[in-house]
């Protein structure tokens, strides 16, 4: 008991003197993770969730990520001051976040298959060892994420096929029942704003939904929310996804 409300020696407590509770505290803004894989729209995800106020890191690559990576944790340092993370750095821990973070909303972003192999056999093309531009750790936090989602560094198209369909069938077997928490997204497709807005239960913008080209013109962390956005609204069920999904 604090010295201001402690029972002097003699005294009584009026009845009336006990203090009221203070108001109810807004909820707080909940996790946002996008679970999709790389080269399904994962940049564009980021430039629309920073858009619509959420600080989300896309594919951190600091010491404190890789060490929880290593540690298998998925206690990511940055999820004390950040809204979320999008791309393969969540990927393998999805049902992990689900656990720590109660009410976290999950966005999984699809794309028809054989363009995304298409894409992906492009972005593989570059060497491991030439991406050191974004941190002294990036090399080896990129090794261990090719080596956790497709248990290869090189571009394989028939591996990589089966890992897309076993995500995106082991994702809906996990949230299955509960739409509140997970939105299929097919940004490829020109699905957007109309869906990932009521999803979060925030107003959609008037700009159309951007591209991965507007990812560079983007500061790494997006506006801070003002206040809460109210409860999220329920969406359509999900979109059955092209490609990945079959």
């Amino acid at each position: 008991m604090t010295p201001d409300r402690a029972v002097r020696p003699g005294s009584v407590p009026h009845p009336g003197s006990v203090p009221r509770p203070g108001p109810l505290l807004p909820a707080a803004r909940p996790k946002i993770f996008g679970i999709g894989l790389s080269r399904t729209g994962t940049r564009s995800l980021t430039v629309a969730l920073r858009t619509l106020g959420f600080d989300v890191a896309h594919y951190p690559a600091d010491r404190g990520t890789y060490a929880a990576l290593l540690a298998g944790t998925a206690r990511f340092p940055l999820l004390d001051h950040r809204d979320g993370i999008t791309d393969i750095t969540v990927v393998p821990y999805y049902q992990d976040l689900d656990r720590a973070w109660p009410g976290a909303k999950f966005i999984l972003t699809v794309r028809e298959e054989e363009g995304w192999l298409a894409s992906c056999r492009t972005h593989w093309k570059r060497a491991i060892d030439g991406k050191t531009g974004r941190s002294e750790v990036y090399p080896q936090l990129q090794r261990f994420l090719r080596a956790a989602v497709y248990a290869s560094h090189e571009f394989d198209p028939e591996r990589f096929r089966t890992v897309a369909r076993r995500h995106t069938a082991e994702v809906l077997r996990h949230f299955a029942g509960r739409p509140g928490d997970l939105l299929v997204l097919d940004i490829t497709a020109g699905q957007g704003y109309e869906r990932l807005a009521p999803f979060l239960g925030v107003p959609a913008p008037g700009d159309p939904f951007p591209h991965s080209d507007d990812y560079a013109r983007v500061p790494a962390e997006g506006p801070a929310a003002k206040g809460a956005a109210g409860p999220p609204a329920t969406p359509a069920g999900p979109a059955t996804p092209a490609g990945p999904a079959r």
